[in-house]
């Protein structure tokens, strides 16, 4: 079988017919595509790939793309570093080629690399090398950025990695991107606050580089589109309790809760408010009673969002209460609020009904986090708290619920059926869905459902009630929903489909 690739090699080499060439690319992708993985991987260690490297220096195109093609499929079956040690030189040229492909083949080479615990050392002694990566953060092509930006963050998990990345040559050439474009300045920001949520010791590495602090800074800019860049990369750094605890003793939080109060003293400021209450969403997922207690007008901001009919960012308000409301904790410290949320579920069984499309899905959206509970989390507490939610909707919100399931938009209709999906999963809900005339028949129904998605919403929330605590439903009826889960989402009834036929 090798000497079928090495063959295939030479004569790749001896042709000077591009067809012909890109032929045998072919042949070999194909070939690999049929091995095995013991069997690829035997292969690639015998295989001298130099005659392929020395081709991607053609103008043509989409030959040194055929080209990369056929040296990918020989880098997934080999090992990491087999090709980086063996063809180090070419590798170091690849990094500072003109076409995109060619780039990421290399860097996902190094990837591969850094991703091996027993291959990094060895790629850590190459700070040329990882000097050439650094470099590529600020290559035209985001998908080649993005690559290099990805071996930044495996080698700063690394403690020798760490400090290699944040002293030297590649602190310096860091520092040199900063100075760069604002694009290329937020693609060092990412690899910085992706290595500070790593760890404290990766935290402190990173706050000593002085790198956090500058983008700290960029909430001060007048630029508001900088400080909405900055804001969701910190918003990263937030999600790891380390580097909340950070921010919060630089005082950003309460910097960010003073915009939010602030935003009405200049028109400007209202541009922010999506991505602050973005911001707060995700931190309040991680310690909600604390981001209450000490930045009420963040909550407060966003009941009024939710309660105006500011539809310019009452889309974002609802997103922000669902990531709010989607743990245990954040429900309960929504319920600690008193009347705050009854109201805002009032409104958004109005949203749900009358608003534009994006806000109805968004609202039915953030509707299915507000009342999920985990099953290892439910008890009496928190079921009770989900069913006082849901009936303060409106007078009959499951007769609600369920007609947003029969419209004949795709969209809204699986939006809908995943809320019922959660309610179907509590015991309260199995008792509602039990006594609404004529919702069982529906949900056993496959016909009137044409979309997939609908079909495995509508599936997901038979599955919950054939696991319903007893009583609920009668035994004939758990049978049925017994029989549609062990049908699958899919199942086509036979006899229907004959019918069909016959009636055509």
């Amino acid at each position: 079988m090798a000497e079928w690739f090495l063959t295939k090699l030479n004569r790749f080499g001896d042709l000077n017919e591009v067809q012909a060439r890109e032929e045998i690319l072919t042949e070999i992708k194909i070939k690999f595509a049929n091995l095995n993985a013991n069997e690829a991987a035997e292969i690639t260690r015998n295989l001298d790939l130099s005659r392929l490297f020395s081709q991607l220096t053609s103008n043509d195109r989409d030959f040194v793309e055929q080209i990369c093609d056929a040296l990918n499929a020989v880098l997934h079956a080999s090992e990491p570093g087999q090709i980086l040690w063996r063809y180090t030189p070419e590798i170091y040229k690849l990094l500072s080629h003109q076409l995109p492909a060619v780039k990421i083949f290399a860097l996902d080479e190094i990837h591969r690399v850094a991703s091996n615990p027993s291959t990094l050392p060895q790629l850590l002694t190459k700070v040329d090398l990882l000097n050439l990566v650094t470099d590529t953060l600020a290559d035209e092509e985001l998908s080649v950025a993005k690559r290099a930006m990805d071996v930044l963050k495996k080698i700063g998990q690394n403690t020798d990695g760490l400090k290699l990345i944040y002293s030297g040559v590649l602190l310096r050439s860091i520092a040199k991107l900063l100075a760069t474009s604002d694009i290329v300045k937020f693609r060092v920001y990412e690899v910085v606050v992706d290595i500070a949520k790593n760890s404290k010791e990766c935290l402190e590495a990173s706050v000593r580089s002085g790198f956090l602090q500058s983008l700290i800074s960029m909430l001060d800019s007048d630029d508001i589109l900088l400080q909405l860049n900055a804001l969701e990369t910190l918003r990263e750094l937030a999600l790891s309790q380390e580097g909340l605890d950070y921010l919060e003793q630089q005082e950003v939080l309460q910097q960010l809760s003073e915009k939010i109060a602030k935003a009405h003293e200049t028109p400007l400021s209202n541009l922010l408010i999506p991505g602050l209450m973005k911001f707060f969403g995700y931190v309040a997922q991680l310690c909600p009673n604390e981001i209450f207690s000490r930045y009420p007008v963040v909550i407060s901001s966003l009941f009024e969002v939710i309660e105006s009919d500011d539809q310019t960012i009452l889309a974002i308000a609802l997103d922000t209460l669902g990531y709010v409301s989607s743990t245990v904790k954040g429900k309960y410290a929504l319920q600690e609020l008193g009347n705050a949320m009854p109201s805002a579920l009032k409104k958004i069984a109005e949203i749900i009904q009358k608003m534009p499309t994006e806000l109805r899905l968004r609202g039915l959206n953030s509707l299915t986090r507000i009342l999920y509970v985990e099953k290892s989390e439910q008890d009496n507490r928190i079921v009770s708290l989900t069913k006082s939610w849901f009936d303060a909707l409106c007078e009959e919100p499951l007769k609600l619920i369920v007609s947003l399931c029969k419209q004949p938009f795709a969209d809204i209709r699986q939006a809908s059926l995943d809320v019922l999906v959660v309610v179907a999963s509590q015991e309260w809900g199995q008792e509602y869905i039990s006594t609404h005339p004529g919702l069982v028949e529906f949900l056993l129904d496959r016909n009137v459902e044409s979309f997939k998605e609908c079909r495995e919403s509508k599936f997901a929330i038979v599955k919950a009630l054939s696991e319903s605590v007893p009583n609920i439903f009668d035994a004939q009826t758990i049978q049925k929903f017994k029989k549609f889960v062990s049908d699958g989402p899919y199942y086509v009834d036979t006899i229907t489909e004959i019918a069909f036929e016959g009636a055509s």
